[in-house]
């Protein structure tokens, strides 16, 4: 991929883009299958929601967005809506397992 400064048109800074969000797309899925063997791990719908790790696990990502010069609302906003998803189908995986425990 190219650096910015190395791309000489836009459609070269498209490729760039979509390539970043690509790799972004497979990230997400590589985050789905953690997500599904932590739920082997927990113990309740509690444990599954996990709300005080969610509140540092946010708190670290605004830090992260800062770092990099980025909005840390935006990247709040974006994480609470990933985290939102994963825990839901978190919560999924966890109640099949209790059922097939039962």
């Amino acid at each position: 991929m190219k650096r910015p400064e190395e791309c000489a048109s836009l459609q070269d800074i498209r490729d760039a883009i979509d390539l970043l969000d690509q790799q972004m797309v497979a990230l997400l899925a590589q985050r789905a299958i953690y997500v599904k063997a932590a739920s082997h791990y927990k113990t309740s719908p509690m444990s599954v929601k996990a709300p005080e790790r969610l509140a540092l696990m946010i708190e670290s990502r605004r830090l992260w967005a800062r770092e990099q010069q980025l909005d840390a609302d935006f990247i709040e906003q974006l994480f609470a809506h990933i985290t939102n998803y994963f825990i839901s189908q978190e919560m999924g995986f966890w109640r099949e397992r209790e059922e097939r425990e039962e």
